[in-house]
């Protein structure tokens, strides 16, 4: 079975949810590398061509449907997969725009094959659509992350780093990071939000302001190839990972878990009231991480962390084998070869 995969303008989701299954089971994407931006369109002719299955990543624009529609009529098998949800606008700041493209994904879900996505929750939005829907959760490929740099000096850093700057999440542990920035013993470090353009702070004015309140040390994102590596630099002691009890994120991986769990860095996230947030099913509570429901209960896991070093080391190694061992390409990427023989 040969298989390709075509990507939209998201790096950060077509290196998990294309790069890795693509490199591991031999099959060929759009994008080759993190630092390709023109990739040859008629290498990509040929490969669609002699290819059983092509994956469509978030297809949400009418080309990619004409296109997928000639694809099916020529025999290809289609996959639409997605990480994420356009359906509800939770006050995220870039809802309204993926409410809008909600009809054009829904008409592809119907159209095609096979719908892959991350979690469970997100599945069932799409059975409602089309019953053929497998669950391939994200995973992480060992070989992309260096040593974890460890911080030696004299205060504990604490992160807060990924979408969680995005979207009003720690709202309600705010009176907590006001607290955490003005301690002396303590570094709160922010790593999100783009550099400062006129479109990006018109775009983000409330995230600005929000985060310009608090004593914090920011770093902008940064491109997907230097992920890996910036956030290493960083030198966490521990994570914050606050969400809203909202569908949007009821529909959302561990991925941030999971990143964290690689440079050995423990983390608080955030469990909800029914026990089902995606960190309610993954983290082993007090052993890989630590789940908070509440402001309090932030409060209370985080002085536990910033008191004790040895602690934070540990559970940053348990989390790390547990990473390696559940959520691991090396031992999952087959997982997708047999996600698409399944189709008929």
């Amino acid at each position: 079975m040969k298989v390709f995969y075509i990507n939209n303008s998201y790096t950060g989701c077509a290196y998990v949810r294309s790069m890795m299954p693509a490199l591991y089971n031999g099959w060929k994407t759009d994008i080759t590398n993190l630092t390709d931006k023109t990739p040859n369109r008629k290498d990509i002719a040929h490969d669609v061509a002699n290819s059983d299955v092509i994956v469509f990543h978030r297809p949400d624009d009418q080309e990619r449907l004409e296109v997928a529609v000639k694809l099916k009529k020529a025999g290809k098998k289609i996959v639409y997969d997605n990480d994420d949800t356009y359906k509800v606008d939770d006050g995220n700041t870039l809802g309204k725009f993926y409410h809008k493209k909600s009809g054009m994904l829904d008409r592809f879900i119907r159209y095609a094959d096979l719908i892959t996505t991350t979690t469970e929750f997100l599945a069932e939005e799409y059975r409602e659509l089309n019953k053929n829907v497998v669950v391939l959760p994200n995973c992480v490929d060992p070989n992309d992350w260096d040593t974890p740099l460890r911080n030696e000096g004299d205060k504990v850093r604490i992160g807060i780093f990924g979408s969680v700057a995005n979207n009003g999440d720690s709202e309600h542990i705010k009176d907590l990071l006001i607290e955490l920035g003005n301690r002396d013993d303590v570094q709160l470090v922010l790593f999100g939000l783009q550099k400062k353009t006129k479109l990006v702070k018109k775009l983000y004015k409330k995230e600005f302001e929000y985060w310009e309140k608090i004593n914090i040390e920011w770093h902008p994102v940064v491109p997907m190839y230097d992920y890996f590596d910036k956030l290493n630099s960083l030198k966490l002691d521990f994570a914050l990972i606050p969400r809203k009890d909202n569908y949007f994120n009821r529909c959302k991986s561990n991925i941030k878990y999971l990143e964290a769990g690689m440079l050995e860095i423990p983390v608080i996230a955030q469990s909800f009231s029914d026990k089902k947030s995606p960190y309610d099913y993954t983290i082993k509570h007090g052993k890989t991480g630590y789940l908070a429901n509440t402001e309090d209960e932030f409060r209370k896991y985080a002085e536990k962390l910033i008191k004790d070093k040895k602690l934070r080391r540990q559970m940053g190694k348990n989390a790390y084998e547990d990473v390696v061992k559940n959520y691991n390409i090396l031992n999952k990427f087959k997982d997708w070869e047999y996600a698409y023989n399944q189709i008929k």
